[in-house]
């Protein structure tokens, strides 16, 4: 292929020697073809590219602009979202990484209208709201991994500068839905998830608001039991939790061995425990 060929000549050379037009040509091809199903040309040569050419500068204000503007539209972050188990995954999920990269660099270059971040945020939001294909690595395929590559996204959003108190409770609710999605977590994803409640302490969110959200979830979980008992979602419901729980206890022990959040997570999952498995 034409693409990856390119790619691979330009793996070992200086991007600024493209010029404008050059690079305009070249970003038009790698958004055409941001889901490839061929995991080189889409995880190891394009998206590895998007990054290059993001972090060392390389795209001018129009440039930057463009390809968030579409990496955000429906054609792109929003292509089929709703389907599962088809190929549509890739483009959904690796543009929300290009659109992470953008956003982590904009911290420096402040290219972000607060409109800008607003819409950014909010779409992010809605995507991973609505974004129903949750594997992780497809066999022969590579990483969908939509829920991770999600994580990655939020966690920009987070650590932008014009993230607000104000857009904390969203965060948690999306962090909320993505925990209780028809899936079973097994690539990893609990600890992507972590490194957005890691940004949000970095923002210094009040423990209070944190005990009253994993509240919430566990309770979102009991009720979960009361009307399914012994199901299958409910296991893989409280599988995803717990991994989750226990992943969050030992990087909050990592800042905070005495952390009353730690003391919450250990108390919880002593009684879920002790509920499902006591005789």
């Amino acid at each position: 292929m034409e693409l990856k060929l390119q790619l691979n000549e330009l793996k070992n050379k200086n991007l600024k020697c493209l010029s404008n037009k050059d690079l305009d040509l070249l970003l038009g091809k790698m958004v055409d073809n941001i889901g490839s199903v061929d995991p080189e040309l889409s995880d190891e040569l394009i998206y590895s590219t998007f990054i290059r050419v993001i972090n060392e500068e390389i795209l001018t204000v129009n440039q930057f602009q463009y390809l968030l503007k579409i990496c955000l539209d429906e054609n792109h972050l929003f292509y089929k979202i709703g389907e599962k188990n088809t190929d549509s995954v890739f483009t959904r999920s690796f543009s929300s990484l290009v659109i992470a990269g953008l956003l982590s660099k904009d911290r420096q270059l402040g290219l972000l209208s607060d409109k800008d971040y607003k819409k950014l945020f909010d779409r992010s939001v809605k995507y991973l709201e609505n974004e129903q294909d949750t594997r992780g690595y497809v066999e022969e395929k590579g990483w969908a991994h939509s829920v991770a590559h999600g994580a990655d996204l939020l966690v920009s959003l987070v650590r932008h500068p014009k993230f607000t108190d104000e857009n904390c409770m969203d965060v948690l609710k999306t962090l909320h839905n993505c925990l209780y999605k028809d899936a079973t977590y097994i690539d990893d994803e609990e600890e992507r998830l972590i490194f957005v409640i890691e940004a949000l302490m970095e923002k210094k969110l009040d423990d209070k608001e944190m005990e009253q959200w994993i509240l919430q979830i566990l309770h979102h979980l009991e009720l979960t039991f009361d009307n399914e008992a012994f199901s299958r979602n409910y296991f893989r419901t409280k599988f995803n939790i717990a991994n989750f729980l226990k992943t969050l206890y030992f990087r909050i022990g990592f800042i905070n061995e005495k952390s009353s959040l730690r003391d919450l997570i250990n108390d919880s999952l002593k009684e879920l425990h002790q509920k499902i498995y006591s005789s």
